[in-house]
């Protein structure tokens, strides 16, 4: 009895030992470009956003006015590509795990609260006008999670037809006119006067997310040269788009416009956010040049806290600077602003503290 005890003991022991080894062979990896992704994403958006009011910033450092694109235009964009990469997979463990219903709840719950936020902190509550409301980033980004909840269990295929047809119609949608006081005026112009498109541009940001989906669907699935192919094309018909509407004026609203959110934008954004992600999962998990290590993954880890907390910095620095302040100081302060928050993503990184919906 004692032996056959001793051996069912031990046997328990190599299972349990077996089970874990397995586990660890069969736990996903983490994939380090998407972090280092979120990060540039983060860094860009804190950087640009603290050295804005400034009167003094050059025009290559702000939105283009109107048609145009600066590095300034990506930010957005990148933003909710980053989204797109773990939007499939992380849906897909909850499906797997709790359910259609459970899966929707919680993708529903999160979207949304980041709306509300977003519409919280666009809110003007003390004008001259009384309460003001207007259109932020996490206002686009709840609206865009929502609205690709309802697509996501497609297969890709569907889904990027679904957002191709979206954006044609999308396009047409920005040549009706609407009535504005007394005068008539274009959506397409309606857009350039609220910030990020306003609510209409916020439809250009769901099918920028929905096709960003389509790409990547679920990344450890998906060949990474897809990805890239997918980018050159998306890339490449935006600038088509642009190039025929340059020289022919067809059709209406056809430029490469941020504050428009036209359509040939989100096509080339999406195709560079493709191709700038391929060349980082290259770098860090196909060659795994820096051994699993980068100065972005801090912040990659923990956007949504620090997109919190960056107009604090935002505030303290037009507090403490002239707006027209030489642009040196201010570049110079919109560098400390990236390297405060670093600081506190590195040691919150360190204690495994991370902020999530």
């Amino acid at each position: 009895m004692a032996v056959s005890a001793t051996h069912t003991q031990e046997e328990n022991i190599e299972a349990i030992k077996s089970e874990n080894e397995e586990k660890v062979l069969n736990k996903e990896p983490r994939y380090l470009s998407i972090d280092v992704f979120r990060g540039l994403a983060i860094i860009s958006m804190i950087f640009v956003n603290v050295i804005a009011p400034f009167n003094t910033v050059p025009a290559w450092s702000k939105h283009a006015l109107d048609y145009g694109l600066t590095y300034v235009d990506l930010v957005t964009p990148f933003f909710l590509f980053a989204i797109g990469l773990t939007y499939t997979m992380s849906f897909n463990q909850t499906y797997e795990k709790k359910g259609w219903y459970q899966a929707f709840l919680r993708f529903l719950r999160r979207y949304a609260a980041l709306y509300g936020m977003g519409a919280l902190g666009a809110t003007y509550f003390f004008t001259e006008n009384g309460i003001l409301f207007s259109w932020g980033v996490l206002q686009a980004i709840g609206l865009a999670g929502i609205f690709t909840m309802f697509f996501i269990k497609f297969h890709r295929a569907i889904r990027f037809v679904i957002g191709l047809v979206c954006l044609a119609v999308y396009q047409y949608i920005l040549t009706i006119p609407v009535k504005v006081g007394t005068e008539m005026i274009l959506l397409g112009d309606l857009n350039l006067m609220d910030q990020h498109g306003g609510i209409i541009g916020g439809i250009g940001f769901c099918i920028l997310l929905l096709l960003c989906t389509a790409i990547v669907d679920d990344f450890r699935k998906t060949n990474k040269w897809f990805i890239l192919g997918c980018g050159g094309a998306f890339t490449a018909s935006g600038i088509i788009w642009h190039v025929i509407w340059r020289y022919t004026g067809w059709p209406q609203f056809g430029g490469i416009s941020k504050e428009r959110v036209t359509a040939s934008y989100i096509l080339l954004t999406v195709g560079l956010g493709a191709i700038l992600f391929w060349l980082l999962w290259f770098i860090y998990d196909k060659k795994q040049l820096t051994k699993n290590r980068s100065i972005l993954q801090p912040m990659g880890r923990n956007p949504l806290l620090l997109y919190i907390l960056h107009p604090i910095l935002i505030a303290l620095t037009f507090l403490i600077l002239d707006i027209n302040t030489h642009v040196a100081l201010v570049m110079f302060l919109g560098i400390v602003s990236v390297v405060i928050l670093w600081t506190l993503a590195f040691f919150l990184n360190r204690k495994k503290f991370y902020v999530v919906i």
